[in-house]
C-alpha cells in the first residue's frame, strides 16, 4: 500500500469503556502521530461483536480506511482473523498474557497490581476492598483476572457492583461499617462519588476511610480532595498504538511495544 492511500485508521470503540478514563487519554493521544503523517483516525462506538463485525465490513466495503487498531485483544481473538481475510494491517494494545503474530502495544496488568501493593505496604495496614462494576467471575478482562489474582494473593478483597454510582457507593458504605478500610475502586467517577459522600457523612478522609483510584483522571486531581489514582500510561499507550499501526501499513507485521509502566500519583486520599 503505498503512502499516499494511507487516508484513516479505523478504531470501533465498545460501548462498555466509553467512560472508561484509561481508554479516553488514549484516544485523545493516539492521533498524534497519525496527524504527523496526514492520517486521520476514525471512531465508532459499537454495542457488541456483531456490530462491530459489521463495522469492519462496512470499512472494507467503502473504503477510506486504511488500518484497524484494536483494544482489548483476547486470546484466540475472532477480530483478528476477520480484519486479515479483510484485508487490513492491524495493531492492538494486548496484555502481557495474549500471544500475537500482529503489531502490538504490551501492557502488563499485573504491573498496575503490584504498584498498588508498594504503595499499600507503605501506608498503615487495613482492611482493603477493590470495589468492581464487572461482573462476577467474569474472564474477558485481564484487569479482572488481575484483581482475583490479586485477591487470591490477600492484597485486597474484590466487591462486584452494578456499573452505576448508587450500586459502587453502597458498597463502599458497607464496607466502612466494619471501621477503617481503604478502598479502590476501578471508576475514577466511583471514587469521587464516594468520597463526596464520605465526606457529607462526617467522615475523615483519609483517616476513616481511604480511597484509590484504579485509573487518573482530571476528576481526581479536581476532586474536593484530590484523589490518590494509578496512572496506567493512558496516554502514551496511544502515542505507541498510532506508531505501531502506521508501521502496520507500512508493512511492519510484528513490532511489540512494551507500555510504560503505571505510578502512583499520590493525593490528599490515601
Amino acid at each position: 500500500m503505498s503512502e499516499r492511500e494511507v487516508r484513516a485508521i479505523g478504531l470501533a470503540i465498545p460501548a462498555s469503556r466509553i467512560d472508561d478514563r484509561f481508554v479516553v487519554a488514549l484516544l485523545n493521544a493516539l492521533p498524534d502521530p497519525l496527524i504527523r503523517d496526514g492520517v486521520t483516525l476514525v471512531t465508532k462506538v459499537v454495542r457488541d461483536d456483531d456490530e462491530e463485525r459489521r463495522l469492519y465490513e462496512h470499512w472494507a466495503q467503502v473504503g477510506g480506511v486504511s488500518g484497524v487498531a484494536l483494544l482489548g485483544v483476547r486470546p484466540d481473538d475472532a477480530r483478528i482473523v476477520r480484519l486479515r481475510t479483510l484485508g487490513f494491517p492491524i495493531a492492538a494494545v494486548i496484555d502481557s498474557s495474549v500471544e500475537a503474530d500482529f503489531p502490538a502495544v504490551v501492557v502488563d496488568f499485573d504491573a498496575a497490581i503490584d504498584v498498588l501493593r508498594t504503595f499499600l505496604a507503605e501506608r498503615p495496614a487495613r482492611r482493603t476492598l477493590y470495589i468492581s462494576a464487572v461482573e462476577e467471575g467474569s474472564t474477558t478482562s485481564a484487569r479482572t483476572v488481575a484483581a482475583e489474582n490479586a485477591a487470591l494473593g490477600g492484597l485486597f478483597e474484590v466487591v462486584y457492583v452494578e456499573h452505576s454510582v448508587d450500586a459502587a457507593t453502597a458498597a463502599a458504605s458497607t464496607a466502612v461499617a466494619d471501621g477503617p478500610a481503604t478502598l479502590v475502586f476501578d471508576s475514577d467517577v466511583h471514587a469521587a462519588a464516594a468520597l463526596s459522600m464520605f465526606r457529607s457523612q462526617g467522615l475523615e478522609v483519609p483517616k476513616d476511610v481511604s480511597i484509590v483510584s484504579w485509573t487518573n483522571s482530571a476528576l481526581c486531581q479536581s476532586a474536593s480532595r484530590s484523589i490518590t489514582a494509578i496512572d496506567r500510561r493512558g496516554s502514551e499507550i496511544g502515542v505507541l498504538l498510532g506508531e505501531r499501526i502506521l508501521g502496520a501499513i507500512a508493512g511492519d507485521d510484528r513490532t511489540h511495544d512494551r507500555a510504560p509502566r503505571p505510578f502512583v500519583v499520590v493525593g490528599e486520599t490515601a
